[in-house]
């Protein structure tokens, strides 16, 4: 799954995931990382390492415009520098500066959770069904317009929605369901190329090819001997 981010950008990312910067066009950024061990001091820090802030619905948390660079430098970054890792007060100061950040991040999730139940219940519950219809439906039908009408929406509704819950567009979202289904057909099963394309739901196969290449970049063949 792909993301873009823009400068001035806090992300918080959980150990399950594995990350690759693709295109970056900032001129400098920080990836910061720690262990359970070095951070788990207290029962404060259990709970947010624990939390929704690394293992929640989402990949990642992100926050943007969370500290100005100058900010993020001073506090973050000019202090970590000053660190040894050779004395006691060192990892007191470097466990502060990840504090600060995780911190921040833990209290946005907080109040975005709050919102979620409050506001968007309904809309996840509409997604989950759109979700639930597409599994369903993928081989057969590909278009927003379709899924729309079976819920009663307008194309723009659906996209909207999907937006908001997911931050894809409905289009997207049906293009992402179907690599997902053919990448499961190409690594846990011995059938071709081509037959894959059919139970997939192509006209043919060099239809299936110029798809799985657009959402991929790789050919099917080509990935299934990665």
């Amino acid at each position: 799954m792909s993301y873009d981010f823009a400068a001035n950008e806090l992300i918080f990312i959980g150990p399950q995931y594995e990350v690759e910067l693709a295109e970056a066009k900032v001129a400098e950024g920080y990836l910061l990382w720690f262990t359970a061990d070095f951070y788990e001091r207290s029962k404060d820090d259990t709970e947010i390492l624990h939390s929704g802030l690394f293992f929640g619905n989402h990949p990642f948390l992100s926050m943007r415009e969370c500290r100005s660079y100058l900010v993020f430098k001073k506090l973050i970054v000019a202090r970590l520098q000053g660190c040894t890792g050779d004395c006691a007060i060192d990892r007191m100061v470097a466990h502060h500066c990840f504090e600060s950040l995780l911190l921040d991040g833990y209290q946005k999730m907080l109040t975005l959770d709050t919102v979620r139940s409050s506001v968007e219940t309904t809309s996840i519950q509409s997604f989950n069904r759109f979700s639930v219809l597409l599994h369903k439906h993928y081989r057969e039908h590909t278009s927003v317009q379709y899924y729309a009408d079976r819920m009663h929406l307008s194309p723009r509704k659906l996209t909207e929605l999907c937006l908001s819950v997911s931050g894809k567009s409905a289009k997207c979202v049906i293009s992402t369901v179907v690599t997902e289904q053919a990448l499961r057909y190409i690594q846990h099963t011995n059938l071709s190329i081509s037959q894959i394309s059919y139970e997939m739901g192509f006209s043919d196969e060099s239809n299936f090819r110029n798809f799985f290449k657009r959402q991929t970049g790789n050919n099917p063949l080509s990935f299934r001997q990665i």
